[in-house]
């Protein structure tokens, strides 16, 4: 099985290839610091746990999409994320394959 972090490559760069005008607007959110120090510093600069790995930015909305295995679940600290941003109006997504991921994409490039 691939892991999270291979996912999230494929998609990325399956992104980056097939949508060369949109270069840019999917982002990926750093959510792991390298050790106390660098944690501490990301906390106080504004690092929030739990935020999804990618967000896109489209037509005026942001959708968040957290990327898993097919196994994975997510944390507690990403439960709450997803319902805070739910609960502003935010699309939250959870891709588990390239395939699942180009889905997300091709639905959210509709509208």
């Amino acid at each position: 099985m691939q892991s999270e972090d291979k996912i999230q490559t494929d998609c990325y760069v399956w992104f980056h290839n097939n949508y060369p005008e949109l270069r840019g607007l999917l982002c990926y959110n750093l959510n792991n610091s390298r050790n106390v120090i660098e944690g501490t510093k990301n906390k106080a600069m504004g690092l929030q746990r739990g935020r999804s790995d990618l967000v896109l930015y489209w037509q005026g909305r942001a959708y968040h999409i957290e990327m898993k295995t097919p196994i994975g679940e997510q944390s507690k600290e990403q439960i709450e994320w997803q319902r805070k941003v739910e609960e502003q109006g935010f699309e939250y997504h959870i891709g588990r394959s390239l395939s699942e991921f180009q889905k997300i994409i091709l639905t959210i490039l509709k509208k």
